[in-house]
């Protein structure tokens, strides 16, 4: 893994919520078709992150980030269109919100808005997209239904299949499996797994286990701070750098 090339690097990257401090002095890459999981107690700083890669910190008025973020070589907070990038960062939250619209719809809301018209092109883009969700044999049937009608995993599963349409190079998983099943879990993580292939993965998981089943590389935040980075056989091992990352992923706090 360690001959790709960086996707995402991040220089001394702090971050203040008026007088709350949320990370400090952050430092970190993530590599071209990666699977990175960033993992760590409450408050740790990870969801914070991933609002400021992909700019979604822009709609938090109390936020103020300093450093660097360079996505692809550009830097993040110099692009004028911030939904531009986010296009190219697609982000799934821990709680599924289906758009109160059709399964279909749900899947091609996107693609219809980027300017996608033919309706040949937009059917291949939502069966495509449910496909790599694990999703559409369960609802091919009835994609005229809403979105809002199927269960929690399905809903987070569309929710992924709609992060993809605009087939994103970057894809960030914010504790996705909070409101699913274990089965559903293992289905996501299965297609985490084959997403990899076409695109980079951040995923952000309390889950220890998750990680060490899903990643390439872990990171561990502790109050803010980057704690420690590596390959997976490293962090989920006596090798770690510091040893609060043995603690943690052992479970000896959290």
């Amino acid at each position: 893994m360690s001959g790709q090339r960086n996707k995402i690097e991040i220089r001394d990257l702090s971050l203040r919520y008026g007088n709350d401090q949320a990370l400090y002095n952050i430092n970190l890459d993530v590599r071209e078709h990666e699977i990175l999981a960033i993992i760590g107690p409450a408050n740790a700083g990870k969801t914070s992150l991933l609002n400021c890669i992909n700019r979604m910190i822009d709609f938090v008025p109390s936020a103020r980030v300093s450093g660097s973020i360079r996505f692809d070589g550009l830097e993040v907070s110099k692009l004028r269109d911030p939904a531009q990038l986010r296009r190219r960062i697609g982000m799934v939250f821990p709680l599924p919100v289906g758009l109160p619209m059709s399964i279909y719809d749900n899947v091609a809301f996107a693609p219809r808005m980027s300017g996608i018209r033919s309706g040949s092109a937009l059917d291949e883009i939502v069966e495509t997209c449910l496909q790599q969700a694990a999703l559409f044999d369960e609802v091919k049937d009835r994609l005229g239904d809403l979105g809002t009608k199927l269960s929690g995993g399905q809903q987070q599963r569309l929710t992924i299949a709609r992060a993809l349409s605009l087939r994103p190079e970057v894809l960030c998983l914010d504790e996705f499996s909070i409101a699913v099943d274990p089965v559903t879990t293992m289905k996501i993580e299965a297609v985490i797994k084959t997403l990899r292939e076409q695109m980079t993965v951040i995923v952000v998981t309390n889950l220890v286990l998750q990680a060490k089943r899903l990643a390439d590389r872990t990171a561990l935040f502790l109050g803010g701070k980057l704690i420690e980075v590596d390959d997976n056989e490293i962090i989920f091992s006596r090798r770690t750098a510091d040893m609060r990352t043995f603690q943690y992923v052992q479970g000896l706090f959290g």
